[in-house]
């Protein structure tokens, strides 16, 4: 087994799906974090100058959040047997992503970590708004970036539902059983947004169910406790 660094923010995020697998899978690495106003001394080290990122031996690097949920999920058992689970599993967990994306730009750029000046920019790349007009500030994009989490939200969750129902009723696993890392990234994709509103869950019952049987594993309820709080 190689020794693993994992580096990202002091916050769950992106990388919490990868902590969660770490804990499943109950294998040891080094969670290295940092603040906000740190990352200029890390950034040039990283392959695509963001984070998440994966290091192992012999300083190999390995950058995008699926990218490494799908290798440690090959490694450690949570994918599946044959190329048809394989696929189910991405699909359930790329969903779940779509969801865990649009949030994080709307919780950061809404508390202000990405803000930046949008009139005058002269990219030529402005975005339209909901409503149809170009959204050419700050206050329009705010708009913008809810309109599209709660969009993504109302589009996917009805899907991820029946793709759960699908399996034994809902009443186990999105793969039958055991749990996968499709399950691990509903629990976490959704925990940023549901702490904020915990009723948007209410008309998904089975999806709320997994949570809970998620959150109740041996491996995952042990690392909930012991977990670093932070707020998103």
């Amino acid at each position: 087994m190689p020794n693993y660094t994992l580096y990202y923010f002091n916050g769950r995020g992106r990388a919490e799906i990868l902590r969660m697998m770490f804990a499943a899978a109950n294998v040891k690495y080094m969670d290295k974090r940092f603040e906000f106003n740190e990352w200029d001394k890390y950034r040039k080290d990283m392959p695509s100058m963001c984070v998440p990122v994966l290091e192992m031996d012999g300083g190999n690097k390995m950058p995008e959040t699926m990218a490494i949920a799908r290798y440690l999920a090959r490694e450690f058992g949570f994918y599946g047997k044959s190329n048809m689970d394989m696929m189910r599993c991405d699909y359930i967990a790329d969903c779940f992503y779509e969801i865990m994306h649009d949030y994080m730009r709307y919780y950061h750029w809404k508390n202000g970590r990405f803000r930046f000046n949008m009139e005058g920019s002269g990219s030529g790349s402005g975005m339209n708004s909901p409503t149809g007009s170009s959204g050419d500030n700050n206050s329009n994009f705010d708009t913008y970036l809810q309109w599209r989490f709660m969009n993504t939200c109302s589009r996917v969750l009805p899907f991820l539902e029946r793709s759960l129902e699908m399996q034994n009723g809902g009443k186990s696993f999105f793969m039958g059983d055991q749990m996968m890392w499709c399950d691990m990234m509903c629990y976490c994709a959704l925990e940023g947004p549901f702490m904020e509103n915990q009723s948007m869950l209410s008309k998904f019952p089975k999806l709320m169910a997994l949570r809970t049987r998620i959150a109740g594993h041996p491996k995952i309820s042990g690392y909930l406790k012991s977990r670093t709080n932070t707020n998103w």
